[in-house]
């Protein structure tokens, strides 16, 4: 089984105006950004180390829409980490946590 976890969701806002709430939500998060391009609309970054969960490799993708833009999120393992069992399952529920998050930063 797959440890690679994907959600994609639309804003009705603007590409830059979503992309500025993906580094808003990663900031608070206090999610490491690996590096972007220069608009900032894809993200690669690494999340923050929990007391249940390793750090995850993600990568937060904005692209203009017809009426908005969508976003394309997936975390997985970390390439030094020790995948588990549950890591598929786990991931899942992370991503929608961060979608929900983002898409709550839209208003």
């Amino acid at each position: 089984m797959s440890s690679a976890a994907t959600t994609i969701f639309h804003s009705n806002a603007d590409a830059a105006t979503t992309a500025a709430a993906v580094q808003k939500v990663l900031a608070d998060n206090k999610a490491t950004v690996l590096g972007q391009a220069p608009d900032g609309t894809t993200i690669d970054f690494q999340t923050k180390k929990t007391l249940f969960n390793w750090e995850l490799l993600g990568r937060a993708t904005t692209t203009p829409a017809a009426s908005g833009s969508d976003v394309h999120l997936s975390l997985d393992v970390h390439h030094n980490r020790p995948p588990a069992l549950m890591d598929g399952m786990k991931n899942k529920k992370a991503v929608e946590k961060l979608a929900g998050q983002i898409q709550a930063a839209l208003g």
